[in-house]
């Protein structure tokens, strides 16, 4: 029988940046993130520039990608984009990692290598953690879910991606999933 090496958050953060860069820490297992593909990343930075003009216009919050938020003792998740509305964005300690609490809108561009029991388990996690939206961006069948502690909606296409939290955001689905 093998037993798991565990991990706490402060030994997680003192990993050299090289070493922990493509990990996150969940209940203090070191997992693998998996390589985006490129569409990922074109993805992550339209949905970032998209936020981020939004915010310079109304200001109510603040956006970082790929940051370490600590969403329980001893996990640790990276979001590709995580949006911090009000006091949160405020208090945040810029020079520090990983941020002290789970984003109010927790983003994830999926992969298709991503499992849907762990994607499950991230949306738990980050609800759990106090994010009042997770942002669930699906290329490949070109969907969006949001997920809320009141449930979920499926937004295809032709739908308009906007949220509460952002009054005023709105977004047309598939150009927000756009290779283009």
């Amino acid at each position: 029988m093998s037993t798991k090496t565990l991990m706490t958050v402060e030994q997680f953060v003192q990993l050299d940046r090289a070493e922990n860069q493509d990990f996150e820490l969940v209940d203090g297992e070191l997992i693998p993130l998996s390589s985006p593909v490129i569409l990922h990343a074109i993805i992550r930075e339209r949905l970032a520039r998209l936020i981020g003009n939004y915010l310079e216009k109304n200001p109510r919050g603040g956006l970082v990608c790929e940051t370490d938020c600590r969403i329980k003792h001893d996990t640790v998740r990276r979001p590709d984009v995580s949006i911090f509305l009000g006091e949160r964005w405020q208090n945040l300690d810029v020079y520090s990692i990983p941020v002290p609490f789970a984003p109010d809108i927790a983003v994830e561009v999926l992969s298709p290598s991503e499992h849907i029991m762990d994607v499950n388990r991230k949306v738990r996690d980050y609800q759990s953690a106090g994010s009042k939206e997770v942002w669930l961006l699906d290329h490949a069948i070109c969907e969006v879910h949001v997920r809320t502690r009141a449930g979920m909606r499926i937004l295809e296409a032709g739908d308009l991606l906007e949220s509460p939290l952002l009054p005023g955001l709105s977004v047309r689905v598939a150009d927000l999933l756009s290779a283009q």
